[in-house]
């Protein structure tokens, strides 16, 4: 599933450097900093961690609606590895990743630079219960790879620009495969972007795109799964899947931006099978195997894509509340995660959505989490009416 997402991402960029009269650039950084030591079983020696990385990018110049709505940003395929510092246990990684950057000129020569990249990574040296059972950060061979990047950059010529910035990349495999507490490294870089060729002259789209400001209803059916328990136990237990359904009303507030809030619930079978066996409820079991929750939703679309980002709060979760209870968990953080859930995904829309806000069918792909815990990945189908 996670492979997939890579290549479909990938095939996407690589399609649209198609259009060969808009600019293209080839950007070379290199830099270093300390992955966060986020749990008690963190191995302890947490050496200075470096990464470098290639990115072959192309100005988004106007020819589809949705690019000025983002100030035509540069949309780009990055190729990265690195150390994690401790190179016998957490070894070394290598990703690729799709970025949108969106650049401001502060003058003739400074340029601000915010960048934004999703996709997947290897590594070299994940969790072995027997030969490397130090290694709690990663439990899997492939993993989810995000990153966030604010820069400045200084144009030494109209081809050849020097830039500085600073990153953090995130990496989990969405509670996939425990143990999974996640990489989050955050590293200073240097680099140099090189102007490939010029750009053509040519006209911009300046269609107009009304939007009807009308509510929508948005339903979603979606499955889930995941390895049940911690962020590192136990270890290779079985996949368990969860079944999702939401219900929610959006209204769209401008071409690329949309809104929703709505009711989701689910049941999830590792749950169940924990409650059955530890004989944690006498009664109501498929009941406490069951969540809900009350959702706050944002889309920014690009054409027939979107990425959602939801939070809420919970409304229904009476098992991870006992379990944080029987064992003894008070905690602020434990205490929010029973009562925050959170998603980020990507959605694919039949129709374009900048003419067609309603009777529209999507596919997406998710990642679910308890307050920044991964918690399942999920693919959904849903339909707007």
């Amino acid at each position: 599933m996670k492979s997939g997402t890579l290549a479909l991402i990938c095939v996407l960029i690589l399609f649209s450097f198609s259009r060969l009269q808009a600019q293209h650039f080839t950007e070379l950084n290199a830099g270093g900093g300390i992955v966060v030591k986020n749990h008690p079983d963190f191995p302890d020696d947490n050496s200075p961690a470096f990464l470098v990385s290639a990115r072959y990018f192309r100005h988004l110049d106007g020819f589809k609606p949705w690019h000025r709505y983002y100030s035509k940003p540069l949309l780009g395929l990055d190729i990265s590895t690195g150390s994690m510092g401790n190179h016998a246990v957490l070894g070394y990684y290598a990703g690729a990743m799709g970025s949108l950057s969106f650049e401001r000129n502060l003058n003739e020569k400074w340029v601000r630079m915010i960048r934004l990249s999703l996709g997947a990574s290897w590594f070299s040296n994940p969790y072995d219960e027997q030969s490397n059972p130090e290694n709690v950060v990663i439990g899997s061979r492939v993993a989810f790879l995000a990153s966030a990047e604010l820069g400045i950059g200084y144009q030494l010529n109209s081809d050849l620009m020097f830039k500085g910035g600073l990153t953090i990349l995130h990496a989990s495999n969405s509670h996939f495969k425990l143990p999974n507490v996640g990489m989050n490294l955050p590293a200073a870089t240097l680099g140099v972007r090189y102007k490939l060729n010029k750009s053509n002259p040519q006209l911009s789209d300046t269609s107009v795109i009304n939007v009807s400001g009308r509510f929508r209803l948005n339903l979603r059916m979606a499955i889930g799964m995941n390895e049940s328990g911690s962020s590192t136990t136990p270890v290779n237990g079985p996949k368990y899947p969860i079944y999702l359904a939401s219900v929610s009303v959006s209204r769209m507030f401008s071409p690329v931006s949309k809104v929703s809030a709505g009711l989701e619930a689910w049941y999830n079978k590792g749950v169940y099978d924990f409650i059955v066996s530890q004989e944690f409820y006498n009664d109501d079991r498929h009941k406490n195997a069951m969540a809900a929750c009350l959702t706050f939703g944002h889309e920014f679309l690009m054409g027939k894509f979107g990425i959602l980002t939801t939070g809420g709060i919970y409304l229904f979760n009476p098992f991870y509340k006992d379990r944080l209870e029987r064992d003894g968990k008070r905690g602020v953080k434990d205490k929010l995660k029973s009562y925050i859930p959170a998603r980020l995904g990507v959605q694919y829309h039949l129709k374009n959505t900048h003419y067609n806000d309603q009777n529209n069918l999507f596919f997406g792909v998710y990642i679910k989490s308890n307050f920044g815990q991964a918690d399942f990945l999920e693919t959904g189908i849903g339909v707007v009416l």
